[in-house]
């Protein structure tokens, strides 16, 4: 088998020669020289290999020059002797020698020695990088003396990554020379490569330094008043003696637990490794008081050739993120359940400022309007739905009841008046038009409806309650300055016969309805028709004299 040892020659006097390398290696099996330089390969120009002084290398059997290597292929007997290698650069040239020694025995040469202590692991390498890069395939073989080594054990690991052995927990038996024999092909032709490593056990006890690995520097977040325990890892040292000869204990601000109540130290737990001997101590406090808060907490490693401190602090757990969160929480669902009582009942909680309001503000100034609402509707032959809510049923309400001032077509109007000029004059005094619908407002005769309630209606471009609808609607829409009140009675409307602007105000702002009592009802605002009287209110004025 083939392996080789490496050693250093003094510098040669001549500041152009490098230092001599000698190597020993075993016949039979791959091997490469190196040149060595000390520049820029880049900056390279030639290099010439030569052996025992001028003889050149063309007349030796198995060796083949490649760049700046020398290839063995393979080594034996012959190959013994003197090397140079010279590399030329265009500021000077430097020249690096070496020696080879071909071993013809069957057993490698050891190429480096490693020592070991008892009781500790070790990794034995191959070096053979480079000839692993030739061929990836490559298979590699481990000997211990020249006989192949028991891996099955669990003193000896074998590792691919890289190609290693690990020795654990060494002892006497694992002293030697250890050998990797690599197997390769290369440009069709089977090779082997070696590397040997002498391995020595120091049977002499081995005391290490302690150190804490938990904790170094830690914090904990605790809540005070609770019980903790607190965890202390260290490694103690190797070898046989050495639990005896060391020990772990904890300080809390400087002061030694022993004189602190409320701390229980348990017995240091030894734990043999095949790396060395560790211990694991556990600091238990039965109640967190404050005094045990932000302070330095140390678990000291001691044995005979020092100590190690790993530190830790506790701190108290910190809500605030969590009651801010939950503050957050609750007041975005209070804003929503705010936003959606108010969409819910937004009608009552109008009317109950406007009870309120009266409370604490003062009277505001009068804005000049004589009537809360003028009151539109069509008018018929006979007594019709619309005009007897017009007439009867929203007097009795909003004006009886609630004090608003009505002005009522067809019922608030003098004999004898220009009826253009007078219902243009009393809609700029008014503060809301009320436009009172029903099926009967687009067809005279409904075939849906009651035959006694089938009255003919007149609906000539000469009718009041055309020119008022007119006159209100163009102040609603074009000067902006009344605001309208669609109410439906007695059934859905059809707006196709009516005029567009009722079409846009109904889209705009929707329109209340108003249904008849059932018979039995002895009142026309009993239920179903009091959320109408409180939507109706909510779009009347607020008048300040009426709470």
């Amino acid at each position: 088998m083939l392996s080789f040892s490496l050693s250093l020659y003094p510098p040669l006097p001549s500041p152009l020669t490098g230092a001599i390398e000698v190597h020993h290696i075993s016949a039979g099996h791959f091997f490469q020289l190196k040149c060595s330089d000390y520049d820029d390969a880049e900056d390279q120009t030639t290099v010439t290999w030569s052996r025992g002084g001028n003889q050149t290398l063309n007349m030796t059997s198995g060796v083949e020059v490649r760049g700046e290597v020398l290839w063995f292929l393979p080594t034996h007997t012959s190959h013994n002797g003197h090397y140079t290698c010279e590399s030329k650069y265009p500021t000077g040239s430097w020249e690096m020698k070496f020696v080879l020694s071909v071993d013809p025995g069957p057993c490698p040469v050891p190429a480096e020695n490693r020592t070991v202590s008892q009781g500790m692991s070790e990794v034995v390498f191959c070096r053979q990088q480079d000839v692993l890069g030739l061929d990836p395939t490559a298979h590699i073989r481990w000997f211990k003396d020249c006989s192949p080594v028991d891996k099955h054990g669990e003193t000896i690991i074998e590792e691919d990554c890289p190609k290693r052995l690990r020795l654990v927990n060494a002892t006497e038996s694992h002293a030697g020379v250890y050998t990797c024999l690599v197997e390769f092909s290369l440009q069709g032709r089977n090779y082997t490569a070696t590397h040997s490593t002498q391995l020595k056990v120091n049977k002499e006890k081995v005391l290490l330094k302690p150190q804490v690995t938990y904790p170094r520097k830690e914090t904990i977040t605790v809540e005070p008043g609770s019980r903790v325990e607190l965890v202390c890892s260290a490694f103690l040292g190797v070898g046989e003696g050495t639990e005896s000869e060391s020990f772990m204990f904890w300080t809390v601000d400087g002061r030694h637990t022993d004189h602190i109540e409320q701390l229980n130290v348990t017995k240091t737990t030894i734990l043999p490794r095949s790396s060395g001997v560790y211990g694991r101590s556990t600091l238990s406090i039965y109640e967190v008081r404050p005094e045990f808060l932000n302070v330095n907490i140390s678990c000291i490693a001691w044995n005979a050739l020092g100590r190690d401190i790993g530190f830790l602090w506790l701190q108290p757990a910190n809500h605030s993120g969590f009651y801010t969160c939950l503050c957050l929480c609750l007041a975005f669902s209070m804003v929503i359940l705010g936003v959606a009582m108010c969409c819910l009942f937004k009608v009552d909680l109008v009317l109950a400022y406007r009870r309120l309001h009266p409370l604490v503000s003062k009277k505001r100034a009068p804005d000049g309007k004589l009537y809360d609402a003028y009151v539109s509707y069509v008018h018929g032959d006979g007594l019709s739905r619309a005009e007897m809510f017009a007439l009867q049923v929203l007097p009795e309400v909003l004006e009886r009841r609630y004090g608003y001032t009505l002005f009522v077509s067809g019922r608030d109007d003098l004999p004898g008046e220009a009826i253009h000029d007078v219902t243009s004059e009393t809609m700029r005094r008014s503060r809301r038009l009320i436009i009172i619908l029903s099926a009967q407002s687009a067809s005279p005769l409904h075939p849906k409806m009651d035959p006694e309630d089938q009255l003919p209606l007149h609906q000539s471009p000469q009718d009041r309650p055309s020119y008022d609808q007119q006159i209100g609607l163009y102040d609603a829409l074009i000067q902006n300055g009344l605001r309208v009140v669609l109410v439906e009675i007695d059934g859905k409307v059809d707006y196709t016969s009516l005029p567009k602007s009722l079409h846009y105000i109904r889209r705009k702002q929707g329109a209340l309805r108003w249904r008849r009592p059932s018979s039995g009802k002895s009142s026309s605002t009993a239920h179903p028709n009091g959320h109408f009287w409180k939507c109706l209110r909510y779009h009347m004025p607020f008048n300040i004299e009426l709470y």
